[in-house]
């Protein structure tokens, strides 16, 4: 057989089972997945409802795929920013800053994921599972709490849990991007002062860690 075109068929096979991917994200994100359909997937891909089941073999299995992918990227976050930054300071801003901008290229993940997780246990028990019991995930978390620690011992920050600050970081930036469509409809904002409005919360959640923090 010639490498050619093992080479030409492997690229195929991989843009195919991407688009599968990112259109059936896209299809999540946007109706949920109880709402979304192999069928319908491979209609907008422009494929057959049998290369998708070929490539995942089920919604099931697609859907977690993405659901696991689009947490680990929440997490890598964390972890890349108490590895590359020196001060506390500089990786609180730092992360804060990621966690935005990770948001905002998906505004509609926060909708995705929490409507998931409230409304299917089984969602639960597959993310307690394959994500808060994962020894790479606890070492990241007790990274993040050892530095945590330190910090509180040398007096230059406030005492506050890990899990405390980690859910007030979480909770006022994710509030950002499920207020969106009530600030951008109720008030009938443009599409770039909603820019400027997450912009604007990304400053002001910063500012408020920090002064938390605070000794």
């Amino acid at each position: 057989m010639n490498m050619d075109n093992i080479i030409t068929d492997k690229t195929a096979n991989d843009s195919m089972e991407s688009r599968i991917r990112d259109v059936a994200q896209e299809l999540f994100f946007r109706q949920g997945f109880a709402a979304t359909s192999t069928t319908q997937i491979a209609k907008e891909v422009g494929c057959t409802q049998a290369l998708v089941h070929y490539y995942y073999r089920t919604k099931e299995n697609l859907f977690r795929q993405i659901f696991l992918e689009q947490i680990q990227a929440a997490l890598q976050v964390v972890g890349e920013s108490l590895l590359s930054q020196e001060s506390f300071d500089a990786f609180i801003e730092q992360a804060i800053s990621l966690y935005f901008d990770a948001l905002t290229r998906n505004p509609q993940l926060p909708f995705f994921v929490l409507e998931e997780l409230v409304n299917n246990p089984e969602r639960r028990r597959y993310l307690r599972e394959n994500f808060v019991k994962k020894p790479s995930y606890v070492m990241i978390y007790m990274q993040f709490e050892a530095r945590l620690k330190h910090e509180q011992q040398a007096g230059r920050i406030a005492r506050i849990e890990p899990f405390d600050l980690m859910m007030t970081i979480a909770s006022m930036t994710v509030f950002t991007f499920l207020s969106l469509p009530m600030y951008q409809d109720l008030l009938s904002r443009t599409d770039s002062q909603v820019k400027d409005y997450i912009l604007q919360r990304k400053r002001e959640v910063i500012r408020m860690v920090k002064k938390i923090l605070k000794p």
